[in-house]
């Protein structure tokens, strides 16, 4: 609805332009409304006479005169304005803000929802962390943020595909096997020296221990660490993705580093490269070109033992995504990746892929506060909070709207009291307080025989007070938060926007009694306008994976 209102506006003004000059009519198609950030201003400002005063030579002011004059005309407005140096200020008809309402308790779940992007495919990348150990509380925030920007991405109209590229092959891996290794030995009684950087946490005994149950002592001779990387890894994502699932993040395919070097597309991407006269060779190492990119130095693609860096299985794996034809992926990352993303993009761009459909999403550090200290986050030391206890815990919901709540680039501090509270001192309680009371006005109106009305038809006059103004405004701006959020990449603004209507919707409620059996034309409407309500809550938490319960 919000669209189709604004899109007949911009065309009232794009017509009102195209009579002033050939020039206008030209630069018209720029123009367009956005929702005016003072109630008391409107309801939707447009800047289009400042755009185009210069070119039809008139003054700010008086150009958003002819503006005023043509939306005036319109049914879809209920009056229009000039203000300050020649912003157009539409305040629109109350019959357009209840028609919204309508079209909420029509469309029900698929309201601000759309298929703008329908027939285009997104991958998203995220969590993709090393099977070196469980997942902690550090991952949450890239998991949170990967599955909230692929359910945005989902309901603009993108066929979504969440993937977990897992790195399991290099130095990290062989530590693993190695620290693996170093346990079985000793399930055996044999003496074995733990490595100096191994992963301590009691997870490897685990692992160690069902090896030997799988295996006995057949591995006992074993000097190579792989067997044990690979037993390791098989184990450690499986435990990963089972975590995953108490957050209610789940994946369409996972991506193996490792099967990038055995099918040879490693090497075939450094032989590209060397084709491109992108890389030389120095210090028995080879270099890729990065300074004439505007980097600072060269980077090392491949170390002089022979050894791939990070960046180059990475370059390999981003060729494949493009290989696979996806209009636009997005990589979560911790924010520590961002000189290895730089690399990556240069190397795409030397074989020429469309960098404008490749976006880094990078986490910023976060900090795990509990009665008043630090949670630690090391997974080579073995003493942390895993994701699963941090989900056992606090729950789906709570976990999952804290970290969607902050912008994933800006460093967050999570606090683990405020999230234990249930009390509207929380912000997931406050909001899914929302649906609740909504749920149980419902519930007390059938009880007095108060139904929806048949093809919602009903006097909606009572809807025109500034308290109920305010309301219609909050939910017929809905979908346009959802298309802005996804098309910026933002699941945070989906909380913003919630604790906007929660707030808005709390107010109401102090003030305002909605079923009022002395007044049963102002009841049905606000009945109606109650149940608009928990629809967009419901709708919105759902983007966000969080429930939206009937009662408190």
């Amino acid at each position: 609805m919000y669209f189709e209102v604004v899109n007949q506006l911009n065309q009232i003004l794009m017509d009102a332009a195209s009579a002033l000059s050939p020039e206008a009519k030209e630069k018209a198609s720029d123009l367009s409304f956005t929702p005016a950030r003072d109630p008391e201003h409107g309801d939707l400002a447009a800047n289009a006479a400042m755009v185009l005063a210069k070119t039809v030579k008139k003054s700010p002011r008086d150009l958003a005169d002819v503006f005023v004059k043509a939306l005036s005309a319109s049914p879809l407005v209920a009056r229009a304005e000039v203000a300050g140096p020649g912003f157009v200020n539409v305040f629109l008809s109350n019959d357009i803000l209840v028609e919204s309402l309508k079209r909420i308790l029509t469309d029900e779940n698929q309201f601000g929802r759309s298929k703008k992007y329908a027939g285009k495919k997104a991958l998203v990348e995220f969590v993709s962390a090393n099977p070196t150990g469980p997942l902690h509380v550090g991952h949450v925030r890239g998991a949170v943020v990967g599955d909230s920007t692929a359910e945005l991405l989902a309901a603009v109209g993108y066929e979504v595909t969440r993937e977990y590229y897992y790195n399991d092959a290099g130095v990290q891996m062989q530590m693993l096997g190695r620290s693996v290794q170093a346990r079985y030995r000793q399930l055996f009684g044999r003496e074995a020296e733990f490595p100096e950087n191994g992963y301590k946490g009691d997870y490897i005994r685990y692992i160690a221990a069902a090896l030997k149950t799988a295996r006995g002592d057949a591995l006992l001779p074993e000097e190579s660490w792989r067997p044990f990387t690979e037993f390791a890894a098989d184990i450690l994502m499986t435990i990963i993705m089972d975590d995953l699932r108490k957050l209610r993040v789940r994946f369409d395919a996972t991506f193996s580093e490792r099967s990038l070097h055995e099918s040879g597309e490693v090497q075939r991407t450094l032989d590209r490269l060397k084709d491109k006269k992108a890389t030389y060779e120095q210090d028995d190492a080879l270099w890729l070109k990065t300074t004439e990119y505007g980097d600072e130095k060269d980077r090392v693609l491949v170390k002089s033992d022979g050894e791939p860096t990070y960046v180059t299985p990475d370059i390999a794996y981003h060729c494949d995504k493009y290989e696979r034809q996806y209009d636009k992926m997005v990589n979560v990352m911790g924010h520590d990746h961002h000189s290895q993303c730089e690399r990556v993009k240069i190397a795409l761009s030397i074989f020429g892929f469309d960098l404008s459909c490749l976006h880094y999403l990078l986490n910023q550090m976060v900090s795990i506060e509990r009665g008043g200290e630090k949670i630690k986050l090391s997974t080579r030391e073995g003493q942390f909070m895993t994701l699963a206890e941090m989900a056992d815990e606090l729950g789906a919901d709570v976990t999952r709207y804290f970290f969607a709540q902050r912008s994933y680039n800006t460093q967050m501090i999570f606090d683990w009291d405020l999230a234990k509270k249930q009390s509207m001192d929380n912000p997931v309680y406050y909001l899914q307080y929302v649906h609740a009371r909504a749920c149980s006005i419902e519930e007390k109106a059938r009880e007095r025989g108060i139904q929806p009305a048949p093809d919602l038809r009903f006097d909606a006059s009572p809807l025109s007070g500034d308290r109920e103004r305010l309301l219609l405004l909050k939910l017929f701006y809905y979908p346009l938060v959802v298309m802005d959020a996804a098309e910026r990449l933002e699941a945070n603004l989906i909380p913003s926007y919630l604790e906007d209507l929660a707030k808005t919707f709390h107010t109401y409620y102090q003030v305002q009694r909605v079923l009022d059996q002395d007044d049963p034309v102002g009841t049905q409407a606000r009945f109606h306008l109650v149940l608009a309500v928990r629809q967009v809550m419901r709708n919105g938490l759902g983007l966000l994976n969080v429930s939206a319960p009937d009662r408190m």
